[in-house]
């Protein structure tokens, strides 16, 4: 699967927002730094970026409409726990902004 592969920064989660800082960008004119909508998410996944590698992978894809490719915050030091409250924040989200059901009168 083709991805955008970012790394060398730090991913925050707000209660709204996905947020990745680039190291880079701080000295850099190129940024890559991203903000995604937490209800913009179509597909969140644990990645594995290297199939070489034993075990799971250190990585997280993340899928919008507005990306072509899914975008991969890789060699992460604590993905599961990255992963996990991104996941939460995300069903949180997703569940109060559901409309509620009609009732038929």
């Amino acid at each position: 699967m083709p991805t955008d592969y970012i790394r060398n920064g730090m991913l925050y989660v707000t209660e709204n927002y996905l947020c990745f800082e680039s190291s880079s960008s701080r000295s850099s004119s190129s940024k890559k730094n991203k903000v995604i909508k937490l209800v913009d998410i179509t597909d969140i996944q644990k990645y594995k970026v290297l199939s070489v590698l034993p075990g799971s992978g250190m990585g997280i894809s993340i899928a919008t409409p507005s990306t072509q490719k899914p975008l991969v915050f890789g060699a992460m030091i604590h993905r599961d726990e990255a992963f996990e409250a991104i996941f939460t924040q995300y069903m949180k989200i997703v569940t109060t902004s559901k409309p509620p059901a009609s009732a038929e009168l």
